[in-house]
C-alpha cells in the first residue's frame, strides 16, 4: 500500500500525540512539521526524526512533499491551514472541532468537495469502547427512542491558566463540549433546531483571561428531544482527575450512563489520590500510543488509503459547529437562537 507523507501543523500537546501515532503506522512517513514557536517545532522534529521544520503552514505546503496533514492548532485557527492544504490536493485531519464558526466550517467543506480530498474532524470519543457500545445499543432499538441527554465535561483550572496559552481566544464549550455535542448528535440522529445558553464569568477574568468560567447550553432537536451541555474549566487542581466527564442518555425504554471520572484505575499515595486517564491516549513505556485517539487517526489513514468516507462525516462536524456557533450567539444575545439551515 502507498506510503503517506505526513505534515503536522502545530507542535504542541496534540501535535506530539498525532506524531506518535503516525510514527507507529507502517505506511506513514514524516515529511515536515510547522509551528510559529520554532523551538517547539525543532524539539518535536528531533523527537520523531521529522526531516523538515517550517514556521508557517504556507511554507510547509510549499517546501515539503505531502499527502496528508494534521491540523493541531488551537480550535479558532483550523480553517486556513485546512483550506490551503485541501486546495493543493492534500488530505486533512483536524483536531476537534472542525471550526468554531459556521462560515469557516462551510469553507473547509467546500474546499474538500472542490478538490476531492478527505477531511475529518478528530472526534476521537467515538472510538472509546463504551461510547461506541452506547451507540450500538441505541441503534438496536431495545432502549427505545432517545428523548433527553445531559453531558458534563469540566476541567482543572490548570488547563486555561497554565496548559493553554490561548484560552482567552477559546471557550470551555469549544474546547470541551464539542466532543459531547458530537456524541449526542450521533446518538440522537436528529437535526438541532434551537439553542439557549448562559455563561458565568467570575474567576478567569480576575486572572486576566477573558473567557467564561462555565457554560450551560440546552439544545432542542427536530424530533422533540433535548440535551444539556455543561462545560467548566475552573475545577480546583486537587480534584482527582483533570477532566470530570459524564454523559447520560434517557430513552423511552431505558437509560445509559457513561461516567469517565474513573477510567478503571484509582491511585493513592501519601501525596495524592488520583484517577489517571488512559482511554483516549496512553503511552506505554516502549513509546507505543494506545487508546481512542490512536484508533481514530488510524481510521482516517485507512479511509485515505482505501478511498472511504470517514466515520465522522463533514456533515456531522458542521452540525457540531452550528451548535457551538449558536451557543456563542445565545450567550451574547441572552436569547434562544434558532439554527440556520
Amino acid at each position: 500500500m502507498k506510503t503517506l507523507w505526513i505534515g503536522i501543523v502545530g507542535a504542541g500537546i496534540m501535535g506530539e500525540t498525532h506524531a506518535r501515532v503516525y510514527q507507529m503506522h507502517p505506511q506513514c512517513q514524516f515529511a515536515a512539521v510547522c509551528d510559529r514557536n520554532q523551538e517547539r517545532a525543532r524539539a518535536l522534529a528531533a523527537k520523531f526524526n521529522i526531516p523538515k521544520v517550517f514556521e508557517t503552514h504556507q511554507q510547509m505546503l510549499a517546501g515539503a512533499d505531502l499527502d496528508l496533514i494534521s491540523v493541531c492548532t488551537p480550535d479558532f485557527a483550523h480553517a486556513e491551514p485546512a483550506i490551503d492544504a485541501a486546495n493543493l490536493g492534500k488530505h486533512v485531519l483536524i483536531e476537534k472541532p472542525l471550526a468554531v464558526t459556521v462560515e469557516d466550517a462551510q469553507a473547509i467543506i467546500a474546499a474538500a468537495n472542490r478538490n476531492n480530498v478527505k477531511i475529518m474532524a478528530q472526534f476521537s470519543h467515538r472510538w472509546v469502547p463504551a461510547y461506541r457500545q452506547a451507540k450500538d445499543l441505541l441503534a438496536k432499538g431495545d432502549l427505545g427512542e432517545p428523548v433527553m441527554a445531559y453531558t458534563r465535561k469540566n476541567d482543572h483550572i490548570f488547563v486555561p491558566t497554565e496548559m493553554l496559552g490561548w484560552a482567552a481566544n477559546s471557550t470551555s464549550a469549544w474546547f470541551l463540549s464539542s466532543h459531547d455535542i458530537d456524541l449526542v448528535c450521533w446518538y440522537f440522529e436528529s437535526e438541532p433546531v434551537e439553542v439557549y445558553a448562559t455563561a458565568v464569568r467570575k474567576v478567569l477574568v480576575k486572572r486576566g483571561i477573558d473567557t467564561p468560567d462555565a457554560i450551560q447550553a440546552q439544545v432542542r432537536f427536530a424530533n422533540g428531544a433535548v440535551a444539556t451541555f455543561e462545560s467548566c474549566w475552573i475545577y480546583p487542581n486537587t480534584f482527582p482527575t483533570m477532566v470530570d466527564s459524564f454523559v447520560e442518555v434517557i430513552a423511552t425504554d431505558g437509560v445509559i450512563h457513561l461516567d469517565r471520572k474513573r477510567e478503571q484505575i484509582e491511585v493513592a499515595s501519601h501525596k495524592s489520590y488520583q484517577y489517571p486517564r488512559n482511554l483516549l491516549a496512553y503511552v506505554f513505556e516502549d513509546g507505543e500510543a494506545h487508546g481512542a485517539v490512536t484508533l481514530s487517526i488510524n481510521h482516517f489513514i485507512k479511509c485515505v488509503q482505501r478511498d472511504r468516507e470517514p466515520t465522522v462525516t463533514l456533515a456531522s462536524s458542521l452540525q457540531v459547529t452550528r451548535i457551538l456557533d449558536a451557543i456563542q450567539r445565545s450567550i451574547t444575545s441572552r436569547t434562544p437562537v434558532h439554527l440556520r439551515n
